[in-house]
């Protein structure tokens, strides 16, 4: 049996969608896709030769597919899934959730009602390294986790124009610590700093503690020149070192062996033991990532990463960006903020302008509001006319 999947978003992101569910086809089966860059959705159909929509409520509405994948830029998650869940249609939206916690708290309850899925595109968590390492934690490789060090860097991407790095980046080690720790986060504190994005902080270091009392910390940036994926694990029995990107895990294995050099004999600790090269059966972590959605379609079941687990993000991201406020830790206005290109490849809206609204903060610092809790919280409704181009919420 085939799934019907339509993806509404076909920027860098959304093709990489497209071009997995089409590899998919004992499975999936892909109906459409919607995408108001009218170059890159004629793109899209020739390339998958599926139906395309300049508007996706058009698209939803008459193909009524049984997933829909929602790939637009983070501040139009909630209006896309909203609408998809309101259909009664599953919906599997790229990380983060959504923009702020009272959205991700409105897809959820809709979701419940509905009786549908909503899964969330933390795709590390189907990265094989972290897999690995995870089944390994399990079985007590490592003992008890102590401390988890995470370096998330690299050049500023233009197409990012809606969020900052703590939601953008920082997220993705947010959910990959709290499923390897199994465990909340109940403190946090941060710095921020902003020197070359528009409107948000691009430089994040974050200090995490968790319910266990393992330490986690956050290094993460758009501001250098080459990019870093990896993390660290360490705990009674040695150290996991993961690469995200080659999908590489090292493990170092404390040695507590005896010594008769003198000037040892009076410290106790451990020593540098073997280092292994874990075995680690290689794939593309987003192709696991929709056969596990599908495979909790098919089953009616919660998916792996569900929407609270993308709402426990959220709230550490909150939390997060009001430690770095407390902590002065305060976004400011570059004096000569670079140009940043118009068109965002990966938004059905590509072209358009991104609005963010600010506030003020101490010392005429200028905070976004994204992350703010708004007093209501309006779904979008359903039209019974269908706009050629996707407002922005």
């Amino acid at each position: 049996m085939q799934l019907r999947v339509a993806v509404v978003g076909a920027g860098s992101m959304g093709w990489n969608h497209l071009r997995v569910l089409q590899e998919l086809e004992d499975s999936v089966q892909l109906v459409a896709v919607a995408e108001t860059n009218p170059s890159a959705l004629q793109r899209a159909v020739q390339r998958f030769h599926i139906a395309g929509y300049s508007d996706y409520r058009q698209m939803l509405d008459e193909q009524r597919p049984e997933l829909v994948a929602v790939v637009v830029p983070t501040h139009l998650h909630c209006e896309v899934a909203a609408f998809a869940l309101d259909l009664g249609l599953n919906v599997l939206v790229e990380k983060p959730l959504t923009s702020t916690v009272e959205e991700a708290e409105a897809l959820i309850e809709l979701a419940r009602q509905r009786d549908v899925r909503l899964a969330v595109g933390h795709i590390e968590r189907f990265n094989p390294a972290v897999t690995e390492v995870k089944r390994r934690l399990n079985a007590g490789t490592l003992g008890r986790i102590f401390h988890l060090h995470a370096r998330r860097i690299g050049p500023f991407p233009p197409r990012i124009r809606d969020v900052g790095v703590t939601l953008d980046l920082a997220s993705h080690e947010i959910d990959t610590m709290r499923y390897l720790v199994d465990a909340e986060i109940s403190q946090v504190s941060a710095q921020i700093q902003q020197h070359i994005h528009r409107t948000c902080e691009d430089l994040l270091l974050g200090l995490l503690r968790f319910s266990n009392d393992a330490l986690g910390v956050l290094d993460v940036n758009w501001l250098t020149p080459t990019k870093v994926r990896e993390l660290t694990i360490t705990g009674e029995k040695g150290m996991f070192l993961l690469n995200y990107l080659t999908q590489d895990v090292f493990f170092y294995e404390n040695d507590y062996s005896p010594t008769s050099w003198d000037a040892l004999r009076s410290l106790t600790g451990v020593s540098e033991g073997t280092m292994i090269r874990l075995k680690v059966q290689k794939a593309e972590p987003l192709r696991r990532e929709y056969e596990d959605v599908i495979r909790s379609i098919m089953s009616d079941s919660s998916p792996s990463v569900s929407g609270e687990d993308g709402l426990a993000v959220l709230k550490v991201v909150q939390q997060l960006l009001a430690s770095a406020l407390a902590n002065n830790g305060l976004l400011s206005q570059a004096q000569e903020p670079h140009t940043l290109p118009e068109e965002a490849d990966r938004s059905p809206t590509a072209g358009s302008s991104t609005s963010l609204s600010h506030q003020q903060g101490p010392n005429e610092q200028v905070l976004p509001r994204r992350m703010a809790s708004p007093s209501s919280l309006t779904l979008p409704q359903r039209h019974e006319e269908h706009p050629s181009t996707l407002r922005g919420s």
